[in-house]
């Protein structure tokens, strides 16, 4: 449930000098960006990273690789925090992400960006709140595409599958920081929680006007393909392009990018999005 990792530029990329920042966009320690950026220059396009961590661990600093790389290729990257789960529940983490979008899409002169060239990336949790993006209100109006590697789109499933017998430390884990996050334990005898897990839901909130979605999941791995099938079939019907991807093996979040095919993958679709 870690941050995004680095993959080398190209070998020309990797001379140019990124240069680094932080800004807030709340009072709270976890409320600031780390900016990315390598030359000058105006209108940019731009990708915000969103860490994961279960929604309890994780920070901004962990996509620094990540972020040095995508800034080297002409991105100008902001690499966000969001208030954790154990001293604040849902739905703190998603109020900071668009408090974090809503801050770089508000100063885009000063970034030297296109405030309508916005891509959101995430992975695990980070991933959930990357999908949340795209289709809280009409996500399309604010980000032009979302990916996501292993995003626990299905909060209900991930506390289901933590509590099978066999189930491993990290599906147990899941299990745990669910209830973490909701604030309450999603079980039919508490009719109370239902909101709130439906709240943080994407697929719940799912439908016209929301912003086109890569998604990754590796087919073993227990974040697997099946959190994204009620969000896929979602934005399908809806007419939102979607595309989920299954890779092969147990690889979480960001360790698919180590995969050469994925990564490529990733940074076309980037791209060609941010065109």
């Amino acid at each position: 449930m870690s941050g995004l990792c680095a993959v080398p530029a190209t070998a020309a990329a990797a001379q140019k000098k990124v240069e680094t920042r932080t800004v807030a966009f709340g009072k709270g320690s976890e409320q600031k960006i780390a900016v990315y950026s390598a030359g000058k220059g105006k209108k940019r396009p731009a990708i915000l990273l969103i860490h994961g961590g279960y929604w309890w661990g994780g920070s901004r600093l962990d996509n620094k690789g990540f972020a040095q790389n995508l800034a080297r290729r002409g991105y100008v990257v902001f690499s966000t925090g969001y208030r954790l789960s154990q001293q604040d529940p849902w739905p703190a983490q998603r109020q900071d992400v668009v408090a974090a979008l809503a801050n770089i899409r508000g100063n885009a002169k000063k970034y030297g960006i296109n405030p309508a060239r916005v891509i959101v990336v995430g992975a695990s949790a980070g991933g959930q709140l990357a999908t949340m993006l795209g289709v809280y209100g009409k996500g399309a109006a604010k980000v032009r595409g979302v990916v996501a590697l292993s995003p626990v789109d299905d909060p209900l499933l991930g506390y289901l599958q933590g509590g099978k017998a066999g189930a491993d430390t990290y599906t147990r884990r899941l299990r745990q920081s669910v209830v973490q996050l909701l604030g309450c334990t999603p079980v039919w005898h508490d009719p109370d929680c239902w909101p709130q897990l439906t709240d943080a839901t994407p697929a719940e909130h799912a439908g016209k006007g929301d912003a086109p979605m890569l998604l990754f999941h590796s087919t073993k791995d227990f974040v697997g393909p099946d959190h994204s099938v009620a969000l896929r079939d979602e934005l399908k019907k809806a007419g939102v392009p979607v595309t989920v991807v299954s890779v092969p093996g147990k690889k979480h979040g960001t360790q698919m990018l180590t995969s050469k095919k994925v990564f490529n993958q990733l940074i076309r679709w980037i791209a060609a999005r941010a065109k």
